[in-house]
């Protein structure tokens, strides 16, 4: 965890600079539908939403990116941003409130537990409002609802979701074919993530919003769907036989064999399947043995 904040500290500081010193070009715009546009620059995704009282957006991620959002949000509209929606609380999707001292800052009650133990000043100095299941987001524009399934990556993961218009965002719950690194999933609960996109796969949606990518398309979503079933079987499969055999300590001695052994090759073509699946398959069996 350390490391990973140490990381997004110093990311941040260099794209503040690089985005003050060069001028980057500005965000890739996309309309989804009336008043509701995916906003993309820096390998970050944001949702935007366009209501009488202002404007919502996900995920500003740090301040240079957030002075970039703010700019390409002021193509589309005048109005300022007054929401802010957190995906969850990873420290490299939180900065960057302080570019709209209007703003609410919305995230799931998990959130601040984390923020308390932040020592290098990345997090929103205020977290407006909370919430533990679900919360509809009012500012008389499209309906926005925030629902927690349960401790994707990280504690707070939550979906957005804008029923009318059938879009959904999340965050850092799957990638177009590929896997995850590894380095970056050791607080993934994967029995969770699969629950969350079973979710988004019930709401019947035209755009599914991924944080870290341009193509918000739903067959990703059944993609990884299937993907992260046909692992939980052969995960979920080895441990019933192990705990057949010696009980619990046959399976934690087990899961260092199991990273090395099993094999999905159906998503061999997936990029980085080779490198990255062995820490998949470890993640898998603590989520379904270890509860995370």
């Amino acid at each position: 965890m350390m490391l990973r904040t140490l990381k997004t500290i110093i990311f941040t500081c260099a794209m503040t600079f690089l985005t003050a010193a060069t001028g980057l070009a500005g965000a890739t715009v996309k309309q989804l539908a009336d008043n509701v546009y995916m906003m993309s620059e820096f390998h970050y995704t944001s949702l935007v939403v366009v209501g009488e009282d202002g404007v919502l957006i996900t995920d500003p991620a740090f301040p240079g990116r957030a002075q970039l959002l703010k700019r390409a949000i002021a193509d589309i509209t005048d109005k300022p941003v007054t929401r802010i929606v957190l995906s969850h609380e990873h420290y490299d999707h939180v900065g960057g409130t302080g570019v709209f001292p209007e703003a609410q800052v919305i995230c799931h009650a998990a959130c601040q537990t984390v923020f308390d133990l932040d020592v290098g000043g990345v997090v929103p100095e205020k977290v407006d409002v909370t919430f533990t299941d679900s919360l509809r987001v009012d500012f008389r524009g499209p309906p926005v609802n925030l629902h927690y399934y349960g401790p994707g990556d990280g504690f707070a993961s939550i979906v957005v979701h804008l029923p009318e218009e059938r879009v959904a965002f999340t965050a850092d719950l799957y990638e177009d074919h590929a896997l995850t690194p590894g380095k970056w999933m050791d607080d993934s609960n994967y029995l969770a993530i699969l629950r969350v996109l079973k979710e988004l796969q019930k709401k019947n949606l035209r755009h599914a919003v991924n944080a870290h990518s341009e193509d918000a398309s739903v067959t990703i979503v059944d993609e990884n769907v299937k993907f992260m079933s046909d692992l939980f079987n052969v995960v979920n499969g080895e441990i019933r036989k192990a705990m057949e055999a010696g009980g619990p300590m046959q399976v934690m001695t087990s899961i260092k064999k199991w990273q090395h052994d099993l094999k999905l090759p159906q998503y061999a073509d997936w990029e980085g399947y080779d490198e990255h699946l062995p820490a998949h398959v470890r993640r898998m069996a603590y989520s379904i043995f270890h509860g995370g």
